[in-house]
């Protein structure tokens, strides 16, 4: 390596290491000079062997991808000797850095976490294979420890290596990606809301006339589509900020029944056209002091869900007073119900019960379950197949 650390940081190094793995600790105290120059001497046949296996492993592999299989092991396992015959323990610094930039150079060529794990359990069996073989003896259980102990932080700081830089791609995809659906959904809104505008222009101009009304039936369809667009970016949205915890929580009290009636006139309109009838009964409940917007996504998402799956009959939402001093909201249908073992399931995203044939992409469970998991309250479901659902939500006092 070019550059080296200094002594000092070399010995925090292995004094963090020894707390991993307290048989680090006894590389601290002794040193191990005839595995040291064992390592050294079998080098060349432990990386002949090791691309031998890599051959028989990877048949498809080109001269190209064999040549960067060894690029870094060398380094390591000259470190390695190092480290197993320094005086006092001090494992060099260069042991730690060559086996983080393998893990990173492991990265790029495009490994898995596995094939890395299954690379340096190769090497392990090869080193002490062949270090075995040089001494012409079987290693004590302190060399065999000395030896495990290398490998280990080798391996170590090669899976750190090779996981922060999968962590920090996937982040930064995933902050391009919620950018990208930000941006999509701005331009997207503004469109659609000229569209909805001008359809409520057109539809105002052929209001009242007899041979308008197919021209007006399509009108409304085109308006219920466009809202049900909204509708869908919406939830992509919530699901996306809920997702990466970037949602402020802001504590008020709460007047439930006056936000359980906006709620239910918000889907009044989609409950009438099917002869779905929306009730509430808000009996007493203690003070609730929570989001308030959270409350009311939570709400929209349960309510939209039992009015989207309910053929006929009613929707109830009601509260009443909870177990743990708070309150509780509980929406209750009468559509298909859910099976026993899908109750759990249908708050992940994307899954859905006894719904095909249905529009939706299963969003609104898993928006209504993550924002109760803000809001630290507790969301579940009761249901049996034929006999509808309930949804209690249980806010905190």
């Amino acid at each position: 390596m070019e550059s080296r650390m200094e002594v000092p940081q070399k010995t925090r190094v292995l004094e963090n290491s020894s707390v991993e793995n307290p048989s680090v600790a006894m590389m601290m105290r002794q040193s191990f000079p005839d595995l040291a120059s064992a390592v050294r001497s079998r080098a060349p046949r432990i990386m002949e062997h090791f691309r031998d296996l890599v051959k028989q492993s990877l048949p498809s592999a080109d001269e190209l991808t064999l040549a960067e299989l060894t690029d870094h092991l060398p380094h390591v396992l000259e470190d390695l000797a190092v480290a197993l015959a320094a005086t006092g323990g001090i494992l060099q610094a260069s042991f730690v850095s060559d086996s983080r930039e393998h893990g990173t150079s492991r990265y790029h060529q495009s490994f898995n976490l596995s094939e890395l794990l299954v690379e340096h359990s190769i090497l392990r069996s090869l080193v002490i294979e062949e270090v075995t073989k040089e001494l012409e003896r079987l290693p004590s259980l302190e060399e065999i420890s000395a030896l495990n102990a290398g490998m280990d932080a080798a391996s170590r700081r090669a899976v750190e290596s090779f996981v922060n830089h999968y962590q920090r791609e996937v982040r930064a995809a995933t902050e391009a990606h919620s950018k990208h659906l930000s941006f999509l959904s701005h331009d997207l809104r503004g469109n659609l809301n000229g569209i909805l505008l001008t359809v409520e222009v057109l539809r105002r101009a052929g209001g009242g006339s007899p041979d308008r009304n197919e021209f007006v039936s399509d009108l409304d369809m085109m308006r219920r589509s466009i809202l049900d667009t909204v509708s869908a970016m919406d939830r992509f949205l919530h699901a996306d900020r809920l997702r990466r915890g970037k949602v402020e929580v802001k504590l008020v009290e709460i007047d439930l029944k006056s936000l359980i009636g906006e709620v239910t006139r918000q889907f009044a309109e989609q409950a009438k056209e099917k002869g779905v009838a929306i009730e509430a009964e808000t009996g007493n409940c203690p003070k609730v002091v929570s989001d308030r917007e959270l409350v009311q996504l939570i709400l929209q998402n349960l309510l939209g869900n039992a009015v989207k799956y309910t053929k006929q009959g009613r929707v109830i939402v009601s509260t009443s007073p909870s177990g743990s001093g708070g309150c509780r909201i509980t929406v209750a249908d009468n559509g298909p119900g859910i099976s026993k073992d899908r109750l759990e399931e249908i708050f992940q995203p994307y899954m859905r019960g006894a719904t095909h044939g249905q529009p939706g992409m299963g969003l609104g469970l898993t928006i209504a379950h993550e924002a109760a998991v803000v809001l630290k309250s507790r969301l579940w479901a009761e249901s049996q197949p034929g006999n509808g659902a309930k949804f209690h939500l249980d806010l905190p006092g």
